[in-house]
């Protein structure tokens, strides 16, 4: 007798969440068990059902895919994830990785690389390159992302607010600081990242706007 594996899929797309069940359903050992596409959505799902793996979108709308594989690993730590992605990118896979899913597949990919990453991480085999992605987080610090995301979250609304060219008295009224207490926090940005003047601290800063405000 096979030993079924239970899946379920969170996807926002409508037809990628029945694309995929139907062609994983093909298969002897894999059972859909439900389909999502929201975090409320895929918790309910995961509740409701004895479930092994999870296949997961990186970008839902609206919602994180990282934050709700964060969730499910916490509250399910049984599971394991699949995550999915249109693009490889270094911050997702190092953040991926530092989660704990369990495999990171491109949607260009094929559906066997889909089913034989399920079959693995089901037996316990975690298929992230730690060669990639040590050289993903390397990047990201030469980049000064690294450096960013270790801002307080002040400093990380005060670079979002620079980013968009907001004056210093602009940025103290929607960060209810003081002009002077968002200019000392703007000085010791330039010096923590190393530049000159404002210009190209807006710069580092529009190149990771959606970090920023996240």
């Amino acid at each position: 007798m096979v030993d079924v594996i239970k899946v379920a899929i969170c996807d926002d797309h409508q037809m990628v969440r029945e694309s995929l069940a139907s062609v994983l359903n093909l298969a002897k050992d894999i059972q859909i068990v439900g389909t999502s596409n929201s975090f409320a959505s895929t918790m309910d799902v995961l509740g409701s059902n004895a479930v092994d793996v999870l296949i997961m979108d990186v970008r839902l709308e609206g919602e994180s895919g990282l934050q709700i594989a964060r969730s499910v690993i916490e509250k399910f730590s049984s599971i394991k994830i699949v995550m999915l992605t249109s693009f490889m990118s270094d911050d997702v896979l190092v953040d991926a990785y530092s989660i704990g899913v369990s495999a990171f597949l491109l949607k260009s990919g094929s559906a066997d690389t889909l089913l034989e990453a399920i079959r693995d991480v089901n037996a316990g085999i975690r298929l992230m390159d730690r060669e990639k992605v040590r050289a993903a987080s390397r990047a990201l610090n030469e980049s000064g992302l690294g450096e960013i995301r270790a801002l307080d979250e002040t400093d990380k609304k005060i670079a979002y607010y620079i980013s968009l060219g907001h004056s210093d008295k602009q940025i103290s009224e929607s960060v209810f600081l003081s002009i002077q207490t968002v200019r000392n926090r703007v000085s010791r940005l330039l010096t923590r990242f190393d530049k000159d003047n404002r210009t190209q601290l807006a710069l580092l800063f529009s190149e990771v706007q959606e970090e920023l405000h996240a």
